[in-house]
């Protein structure tokens, strides 16, 4: 069944799914809603739009077109950088506060989708805490769809949600079915409990008196107007615990949106995460980063002075440490000059130095991209657009980055961005580092591209254009 939306059928489907869940579709997403109404539409066995504009009367089928609509594709510990900073500092460090406060934890999966994302937390748990007993560990996975909570419930994944784990992680958390399936071991569903709930019109699913150690709101704002975020970001930051963390995903960001929150990098390089925290502005806090020492390096209160036994000897000078801007800028030349690897080193250092500083990113996502490394620029564009969201020239490298690797729908969301955040450039702006096309001409490219690649991406699932 084809289905064509009007405009005004368009705009009353996008404005019910707003009161109902707060989700916003632009225009882009024209296509893609007439799909998910001609599904709805088949399955109620109606062949006019306008009388399914009268069945949405009903709560079960608006309940019916949410399942339809928010079906995201997930699996187990997604994001490298984040599951890395969720077991070598996260966890870990809530599970000392938890020992000092009453052996207490709460976790908060905010938009679970099918599940994946509180099992992993659980499943990273049992590694660090084999036993509960004595505990009060409460991990929470809630979403809007009540298909996808079903299904999590149920807890069986096909081997391509597990893709990314280990064959002991598998042996370890997982059950073999014989149909190929895998079945979540009962030891780590015991630590999970699912609920349908709706972010928007809902309170936080947890007591009032309860203060939450972890949200996990990952990919769920990307669909919420600015003014729904904010909301959900000061509904976040009242339930969360002081030190308490907030997990976004790699396009999402609190700029403009809050400043309850403080940005924090966990791990350094490649394998670097950038981490919300509530963190009191009425107390004074040095920043929080993690401890740098090796393992096999002591504490300065470890360490101890040794009996003076003869003159040491006289050490070279120190190395003058070069600025951050000094770096920069060497990147630049080495970049204009066709040095790309230098200017990639150059960039990296300036990173190492300020990892907060989303031009240093930025700049070696460039110089890899015109080396051809496009796995290795993904990794640092994401930080340069987590960072400094209206860099409008990183996202367009990125959105390009994506599509060569094969993601089109991502690539198409960060086309969007890229024409959004240029467009606000002055008219006369050109980028030398993108060969000097002015910027209103590279707004309107990537808005066509943005275009193109969204229905390539209807097209390549369904078959055939949604018209």
């Amino acid at each position: 069944m084809r289905v064509s939306l009007s405009t005004e059928e368009y705009d009353a489907l996008r404005a019910l799914l707003a009161r109902a869940a707060g989700l916003v579709f632009d225009d882009a997403r024209k296509e893609s809603m007439a799909y998910s109404v001609a599904e709805r539409m088949r399955a109620c066995g109606l062949r006019e739009v306008s009388s399914y504009l009268r069945r949405l009367d009903d709560p079960n089928e608006r309940q019916q077109l949410l399942d339809e609509v928010t079906i995201q594709e997930t699996h187990f510990f997604r994001n490298p950088p984040q599951v890395r900073a969720l077991r070598l500092h996260v966890l870990p460090e809530l599970l000392r506060h938890a020992e000092l406060n009453g052996r207490r934890l709460r976790i908060w999966s905010a938009g679970c989708s099918t599940g994946e994302e509180p099992y992993s937390i659980a499943m990273h748990l049992r590694e660090l805490l084999p036993s509960t007993a004595g505990w009060d560990v409460k991990v929470v996975g809630t979403d809007v769809s009540q298909r996808a909570i079903a299904a999590a419930r149920s807890g069986r994944y096909g081997a391509r949600a597990v893709q990314l784990a280990s064959p002991e992680e598998l042996a370890r958390h997982f059950v073999a079915l014989p149909d190929g399936a895998y079945e979540v071991r009962p030891e780590v569903r015991e630590l999970v409990e699912f609920r349908h709930h709706n972010l928007v019109t809902e309170a936080v699913p947890f007591a009032p008196s309860e203060r939450i150690d972890l949200v996990l709101c990952r990919n769920v704002t990307i669909y919420f107007g600015r003014d729904t975020t904010r909301a959900l970001m000061t509904r976040l930051h009242h339930s969360l615990r002081d030190g308490g963390y907030l997990f976004l995903g790699h396009s999402e960001t609190l700029w403009q949106v809050s400043e309850d929150f403080r940005l924090v990098a966990l791990g350094t390089g490649d394998a670097a995460a950038f981490v919300y925290r509530r963190l009191d502005k009425q107390v004074e806090r040095r920043a929080v980063l993690p401890d740098r020492r090796t393992a096999d390096e002591p504490s300065p209160e470890e360490r101890r002075v040794e009996p003076r036994r003869a003159a040491a000897p006289a050490m070279p000078p120190a190395p003058v440490l070069v600025g951050v801007d000094t770096l920069l800028e060497q990147c630049r030349v080495s970049l204009a000059a066709g040095r790309y690897a230098e200017a990639a080193q150059y960039a990296a250092d300036a990173a190492m130095q300020a990892p907060l500083r989303a031009e240093a990113f930025y700049l070696r996502g460039l110089a890899l991209v015109d080396l051809g490394r496009d796995d290795d620029a993904l990794v640092e564009l994401r930080k340069a657009v987590y960072l400094e969201p209206e860099r409008g020239f990183a996202h367009f490298l990125l959105a390009g980055v994506l599509d060569r690797l094969g993601q089109p729908v991502l690539a198409a969301r960060e086309y969007g961005a890229a024409a959004d955040t240029l467009g606000m450039q002055p008219a006369d702006a050109t980028a030398e580092e993108l060969g000097g096309r002015s910027v209103r001409e590279l707004a309107q490219l990537c808005r066509q591209l943005q275009h193109r690649l969204l229905g390539g991406q209807l097209q390549h699932h369904y078959g055939e254009e949604v018209s």
